[in-house]
């Protein structure tokens, strides 16, 4: 969990560094070029596939009649595409997002012990989402970005068939231009998927949040037209 931690905070914290380089850049170049670039990076649809990896998310026994106990979905790398598009010239996009995990489910054994796995799970993510960048320049342009759409949860498991359930997700990230037509993405998300459960119980509803939870870093690259 702390290699993770820094990482989200590394990615936070990068976008500071580029910021002080745009103010040698606005003294050599003035602002005219500037202004040429966001009304540019306004205007463009935006073509990303990213490869990143991806952790966290339990499904408890009583959610399932497959498990008698709970299981986890290892940390595994993911991989998939964004599309945005822009929305007047305001700067924000709207996205359209495939993200998958090709993982394995596994219980937990002791301190120090390997898990014990049982059984193979990809879990897709189809959302549409809303880009908001903030403080952008010719060197970085961050954004905040939250989504919603369909989790498919599909267990490798015989007689078992896949499950679709409401998710939504939020992060932040930054866009580091190499040219007009190309830029670099770096991008930390969280995801919730609400699952049902299986039991009448609403004490345990009450005090145990058993929804489905992951987070997730990426990088990518950003195609413009």
């Amino acid at each position: 969990m702390r290699k993770y931690t820094t990482l989200l905070f590394l990615l936070i914290l990068l976008p500071t560094s580029v910021f002080a380089q745009d103010d040698d850049w606005r003294r050599r170049r003035g602002d005219d070029d500037r202004d040429r670039y966001r009304s540019r990076s306004r205007e463009t649809f935006e073509l990303s596939p990213f490869v990143g990896y991806r952790w966290g998310g339990t499904i408890f026994a009583d959610q399932s009649f497959v498990f008698n106990e709970d299981v986890d979905v290892a940390s595994n790398p993911n991989f998939g595409i964004n599309f945005a598009f822009p929305l007047g010239d305001s700067g924000m996009k709207l996205e359209l997002m495939a993200n998958r995990q090709a993982s394995e489910l596994e219980t937990e054994s002791g301190l120090f012990e390997p898990n014990n796995e049982i059984a193979d799970i990809d879990v897709t993510y189809l959302h549409a989402g809303l880009q908001f960048p903030f403080a952008r320049s010719r060197n970085a342009t961050p954004y905040v970005v939250v989504s919603a759409g369909l989790a498919n949860l599909d267990p490798q498991v015989g007689g078992v068939s896949a499950e679709n359930r409401f998710s939504a997700s939020a992060g932040v990230g930054v866009k580091l231009p190499m040219s007009d037509a190309l830029s670099i993405k770096l991008e930390g998300r969280g995801y919730y998927t609400a699952l049902e459960e299986d039991n009448d119980c609403s004490f345990c509803d009450y005090f145990y949040n058993q929804d489905f939870y992951q987070g997730e870093v990426n990088l990518g690259l950003i195609f413009s037209f």
